[in-house]
């Protein structure tokens, strides 16, 4: 997990999945189109910006600082060593801010600037 204390949101249009649609089926074909339905939501992955918290939890929330995800993926993809992203929610690697010249971070999923250190000579 990261610390969401120093996230800022993500700047994009967030579309509703669902729309309510009411139609009369019999219970057994209901029953199947439930089964579907919980079988595509758990391999269609969350939503741009967000993943699931652990393997076990198909919760989808928000990817923390230094991190991003694109729409259809379950996890949160960290910023590469080098670069550093203060953006929860992020939908994609440009995200992620190179260090400003001479200096590094060893560090994936850095949440900020910080994170990057001058390099020796």
């Amino acid at each position: 997990g990261s610390n969401n204390a120093f996230c800022q949101p993500a700047r994009h249009a967030s579309i509703g999945r669902f729309r309510e649609t009411r139609i009369m089926l019999s219970p057994s074909a209901l029953a199947l189109l439930v089964f579907a339905a919980r079988y595509s939501a758990s391999e269609a992955g969350c939503p741009a910006g967000e993943g699931y918290p652990t393997s076990e939890d198909k919760t989808c929330v928000m990817c923390g600082a230094g991190t991003f995800s694109v729409e259809g993926s379950t996890n949160c993809t960290r910023c590469p060593a080098g670069t550093w992203s203060s953006v929860c929610g992020a939908v994609d690697i440009n995200t992620c801010q190179k260090c400003r010249s001479g200096s590094w971070s060893s560090q994936e999923g850095a949440p900020s600037a910080s994170s990057c250190h001058d390099c020796q000579p």
